[in-house]
């Protein structure tokens, strides 16, 4: 058993396999990842389920909510072939077990209650002229079908209800089904939310396209080239993204890097899933160019990328001897061939219909394929940096890793009202620069070895204390820093839009009076380069309660004195780790 407390090779908490990995065998063809495993499935939507609504809750709402659950069973339930695309025919299913009509309520009651902070208004032709809005970028949302037509109708009409997006892109990869823009049935109601006005409301512009074969995750990046604005959103069909406000506006502080988001446990392996070499050569070539910094990350659960990004991968397609199958599974290549790290929130993710995941023959390993088609990104990235010292515009691959670079990249997790993110200095990750890739690995193994041999938390620890539980609204759940805090670490919030904030309560298991006179306050703009320094005095309720009263000076970082980020620095070391369960802004508890 590793580290992790987990007996697989392979380290991913999801996999269950007991036999040892298996060396590299040939590249599988067939295959295609349009979402996570159905393991990883089953144990997300049990634990999101959990987290969410326990069960007396769940009676308690069933008996107020029966309308609702009427209509959400009729959107979920299962529907033979002939009947898939008319939502009046009569199911045929079996009774919804009570696991599924759980997750059927929550799913209900995010569509009830989320809905933008951000304003249409500000989206128009005429909005995004203005100077305040300089900084906003519409995108285009590249939405892959195969069989789950439901799920893709619900998150079609979800996303209507986020201004940002203002193109969306149906690629239908089934053949035998053919689907139109009257399929979606659009309407303004449907970008409104639960008890919104419709002023200033507008739809976005949908295409519909239907594939006469299944190019599998290659349709993602062929939709993304031909979209309207530079910057596309894909999601999956079977995963409701209930942080977009948030996602988007950390997105906006970095647009030429991918940003994704995803569980806390399948964020720890990404980040043993980087490879990185700055200048280790065979000592027989000659010194050159060389520089590798390449990091994998899962699209399909809600992430941005810029449009250049997709079709410079078609462009890649050309330079290398990829093959057509091979570009079907290109999620497992996408990120690597970028040859930068993702920036990546982590948080819990709201499952929808799971079934029919991979749209191929049967598979009986979905994660040998794509730990094999991995680790092959990263030798073709290897191999042609390698023999390609000269730089030229048509170099293939990028070679200059793109700020912000992973130390500085301080936001960590939405805040489960997907209003606001926690931030953080404290990283309990290495540098990913740590580890050499020399293009030598035979099985995942061995990178997830070399890591572990460094100073890594294990998978129970990152279950217990990930970033998540700082702003998840439970106040039996923490983060903890891991690693120890130093002169210069700080956490705070990030908001989705300004806040006019004089207060800030953080709450811990542990007594937090070690903070006493150790703290500056400070706050900043939506850019975080400058920081005014706030007066603040302090006190404590309790022992474990720390609550800051703040005033912040307006001047050109905080126009009007609104504060779109604060952060708590430490100015001496501490002694132990950091631990902290929740906060409340201004009221607003998180």
């Amino acid at each position: 058993m590793n580290r992790n407390g987990n007996s697989n090779g392979n380290g991913l908490p999801f996999h269950f396999s007991s036999s040892p990995a298996p060396r590299r065998p040939g590249l599988l063809s067939n295959a295609s990842s349009s979402s996570l495993s159905s393991t990883l499935n089953n144990s997300t939507s049990n634990s999101t389920s959990a987290r969410r609504l326990s069960p007396i809750k769940f009676f308690v709402l069933v008996g107020f909510c029966v309308a609702s659950l009427l209509a959400v069973s009729r959107i979920f339930a299962p529907q033979d072939k002939g009947s898939i695309l008319d939502p009046d025919t009569p199911s045929t299913s079996k009774d919804t077990t009570s696991d599924e009509l759980e997750r059927q309520l929550i799913v209900q009651q995010i569509l009830d209650t989320r809905k933008s902070s951000y304003a249409f208004e500000d989206f128009t032709d005429e909005g995004l002229q203005q100077p305040e809005n300089e900084h906003l970028l519409p995108a285009t949302a590249i939405l892959l079908g195969w069989k789950r037509i439901e799920g893709l109708r619900l998150i079609v009409k979800y996303l209507t209800r986020y201004p940002y997006i203002k193109q969306i892109i149906v690629w239908n990869n089934n053949k035998e089904l053919k689907l139109s823009q009257r399929d979606f049935e659009l309407e303004l109601a449907d970008s409104l939310g639960h008890g919104a006005s419709s002023a200033d409301r507008t739809l976005p512009e949908l295409q519909v396209y239907n594939a006469a074969e299944n190019l599998h995750d290659f349709a993602k990046y062929m939709s993304c080239s031909l979209a309207k604005y530079e910057h596309c959103y894909f999601q999956d069909d079977d995963w409701l993204n209930t942080h977009m406000d948030a996602l988007y506006t950390n997105f906006l502080t970095s647009p030429s890097l991918i940003h994704t988001n995803t569980l806390p446990l399948i964020q720890m392996e990404h980040r043993r899933w980087t490879f990185t070499n700055e200048g280790t050569i065979p000592p027989h070539l000659s010194l050159g160019y060389f520089n590798m910094h390449a990091g994998f990350s899962w699209m399909g659960t809600g992430s941005y990328l810029p449009r250049a990004k997709a079709r410079r991968l078609l462009e890649q397609r050309g330079n290398t001897t990829l093959t057509k199958d091979r570009f079907k599974v290109i999620d497992m290549y996408f990120s690597i061939w970028t040859n930068q790290y993702p920036y990546q929130l982590v948080n819990y993710l709201t499952p929808l219909d799971q079934k029919n995941g991979w749209s191929t023959e049967v598979v009986n390993d979905h994660w040998s394929i794509v730990f094999r088609n991995m680790l092959d990104a990263a030798d073709r990235l290897y191999t042609a940096l390698l023999t390609n010292f000269e730089v030229t515009n048509k170099d293939p691959f990028a070679r200059e890793e793109e700020e912000p670079y992973v130390s500085d990249r301080h936001t960590r997790s939405p805040c489960h009202n997907d209003k606001c993110l926690f931030t953080t200095s404290l990283d309990p990750f290495p540098d990913p620069k740590e580890v050499v890739f020399k293009g030598d690995l035979q099985t995942i193994d061995e990178q997830n070895a070399k890591f572990m041999e460094l100073d890594y938390p294990t998978t129970e620890f990152w279950r217990t204390f990930a970033y998540v539980h700082a702003v998840d609204n439970d106040p039996l759940t923490c983060w903890n820093s891991f690693k120890v805090p130093k002169v210069g670490d700080s956490f705070g919030l990030r908001f989705v839009k300004p806040m006019a904030l004089q207060r800030l309560t953080v709450v811990s298991s542990k007594s937090l009076t070690v903070l006493e006179g150790q703290i500056t306050v400070l706050a900043s703009d939506m850019r975080g380069v400058h920081w005014t320094t706030c007066q603040h005095t302090v006190r404590y309720p309790f022992a474990h309660t720390m609550t800051l009263d703040f005033v912040c000076p307006p001047g050109p970082t905080l126009p009007q004195g609104l504060i779109h980020q604060i952060k708590v620095q430490l100015e001496a070391d501490l002694e132990k780790s950091l631990e902290i369960c929740g906060m409340d802004a201004g009221g607003m508890v998180i």
